[in-house]
């Protein structure tokens, strides 16, 4: 598992509008536990603040199966869809 990171700002607040807007993102992400690549289309639900480390984001994928990720794995940030 790899140590948490600091995660800016601007992360957790494209995050939340995904969230506020019910927006569908094609993330790139790593596991946390194994560090598996993961790419697809999820759905963010909420964006889960932790004082202790980067926080989370809580999604459902394709599939409808919810994921939970951790932010400071997020390896891209999509631009906002106007």
């Amino acid at each position: 598992m790899k140590p948490p990171q600091p995660v800016p700002g601007h992360v957790r607040e494209r995050l939340e509008i995904a969230v506020l807007t019910g927006e569908t993102l094609n993330l790139h992400w790593a596991d946390e536990a194994s560090d598996a690549a993961y790419l697809g289309r999820i759905r963010p639900l909420e964006v889960i603040n932790d004082p202790a480390g980067p926080g989370y984001l809580r999604a459902c994928d394709e599939q409808g199966t919810e994921v939970r990720i951790r932010l400071d794995l997020i390896r891209n940030l999509p631009t906002p869809v106007k």
